[in-house]
């Protein structure tokens, strides 16, 4: 149904990304459980690119997926671009670092590394089904839903993958929006080059397609005023629109009690001051790309050089294997060299898939386009009731809180009387209230997944629009439980009683 482009468009399409004397050997798909499209192409002096499409025009985007291809593009460029330069970094990374480089600076140690690189990005109007294309130097690896069963990582892998993933997200959250406002990060940066006299130049910098992209993510909303003054502001815009795709669909959702929380609690929004970089559907199981740590030897790892703690079940399974094999030395003596030579080689590659499972390791994002400048709590590993477990696995908060030896000066994971968790204050602004920002989040991620199965029905969108009005209805009777002054309720001294828990004066002895 969905037929890459032929070698000839693709090359057209790659443009100057390649030399002139570099032809296009071959073009095929990458599975991908994302909507966008994304090809592999592979050139005649071996290299390997991507080529990255619009969704299908039978996939029916909701307002907050409009221009994915352009969010996209123009997010990953302004994150190298700002790595490079080092001008979104916090105070205390500029004081420790005079030259912000890979070398000396933490965050663009990590983020760099699992970022592709945007060659190209435009668009082509003789295209049969598409008019915008990008093109990418991919970061290896295979999303994590796509991996066959045999090859899933096993559960110590998987500890280190969400542990690596919420370094990522931690390291995304440092970055703050150029121009201290929120939204989209496209709509912030298009905003940033439509008043600025640098307008000329960054234009160049993107290339002709892109600004002319840029211009057109400008049409309304976020992108009209290059995002939002405040983050309440920014966040009703975001479910508004998911409320309004569900109007437009006459989808039976409880609006009027939503829009009257939001009008209740919105304000607390307002205790997130800055705009920090936060892919929304980063860590989706089909957005998460690992594979195998490169330079690290089958010796190596069987020598149990970082396993945390995995070589103990090994061992066990040695001694076990041991065990079996000493029953059956006299069968195997009976046996020729040809059957156990298969049974080594059998052997042998069992050992190395697991070997192969241990060493899963996050390489980067299938899908950069949901990064938005806001609170980093709005990320569905956070707040998505139904595409996540809540709450968030264990390692992927140490890693996102910074927890371990390695924790800079400024670490400080402090817990809500709310939350089971602790939250890093030193990344997350408002922590006390943070339990009711979840709450409001949880409503849109709810609201967006049952729109979302109405847009895009498939097989199985029955039990699945069931599942999301089962939270959005949990979700929704907390929220009633929330006092509209909860914030000035919430700041009594600790461990003073709540009044409407205190024993009336004649209750106080029995």
């Amino acid at each position: 149904m969905c037929q890459p482009p032929a070698e000839n468009v693709a090359r057209e399409m790659l443009g100057p990304a390649i030399p002139r004397d570099v032809s296009v050997s071959k073009v095929q798909r990458i599975h991908s459980d994302r909507p966008m499209r994304v090809h592999q192409v592979l050139l005649s002096d071996g290299n390997t690119l991507h080529l990255v499409l619009p969704p299908l025009p039978m996939w029916r985007p909701l307002r907050a997926e409009q221009d994915m291809l352009a969010y996209e593009a123009v997010t990953v460029r302004w994150i190298r671009e700002t790595l490079a330069r080092g001008d979104a970094f916090p105070e205390e990374l500029k004081a420790s670092s005079s030259s912000p480089t890979t070398k000396s600076d933490p965050v663009a140690a990590s983020v760099l590394p699992l970022l592709p690189i945007l060659l190209r990005h435009g668009q082509k109007n003789h295209l049969p089904d598409s008019s915008s294309f990008a093109v990418y130097e991919p970061t290896r690896g295979t999303s994590l839903s796509l991996l066959p069963p045999p090859t899933q990582p096993t559960p110590a892998a998987q500890r280190d993958i969400n542990r690596q993933l919420g370094t990522l997200f931690r390291s995304l959250a440092t970055l703050t929006a150029p121009t201290g406002r929120f939204g989209p990060v496209a709509a912030v940066v298009a905003g940033r080059t439509t008043n600025t006299p640098e307008r000329s130049h960054h234009h160049h910098r993107l290339g002709e397609g892109a600004a002319k992209l840029l211009k057109g993510l400008m049409e309304g909303g976020l992108s009209a005023t290059g995002g939002a003054g405040t983050w309440s502001v920014a966040f009703h815009s975001m479910l508004e629109g998911a409320l309004r795709d569900g109007e437009d669909m006459a989808v039976v959702i409880p609006y009027p009690t939503i829009r009257r929380h939001f009008r209740r609690l919105g304000y607390l929004l307002d205790d997130v001051t800055t705009g920090r970089l936060v892919v929304v559907e980063g860590a989706e199981r089909g957005n998460v790309l690992v594979a195998t740590a490169e330079g690290v030897t089958a010796s190596t790892r069987e020598a149990g050089g970082g396993n945390n703690g995995k070589d103990h079940g090994q061992q066990e399974g040695k001694d076990v294997e041991s065990e079996k094999k000493a029953g059956e030395n006299t069968n195997e003596e009976k046996k020729g060299p040809s059957e156990l030579n298969q049974r080594s080689e059998a052997n042998n590659q069992v050992g190395q898939q697991h070997q192969r499972q241990q060493s899963l390791n996050l390489t980067g994002l299938r899908d950069w386009s949901s990064a938005i400048f806001g609170d980093p709590l709005l990320a569905t590993i956070f707040s998505d009731p139904v595409g996540h477990q809540q709450p968030p696995p264990p390692a992927f908060l140490e890693g996102f809180n910074a927890e371990g030896p390695d924790a800079g000066p400024g670490h400080d994971p402090r817990a809500s009387p709310h939350l089971p968790y602790p939250l890093d204050g030193t990344i997350l602004e408002g922590v006390d209230t943070a339990w009711v920002r979840l709450l409001l989040y949880q409503v849109y991620h709810t609201v967006t997944r049952i729109v979302g199965e109405f847009y895009r029905p498939r097989q199985d969108s029955g039990a699945r629009e069931l599942e999301a009005r089962r939270k959005l209805n949990e979700v929704l009777a907390k929220l009633a439980e929330v006092p509209d002054d909860v914030k000035r309720r919430h700041r009594r001294p600790s461990g003073e009683m709540s009044p409407a828990k205190r024993p009336r004066s004649g209750d106080d002895e029995w």
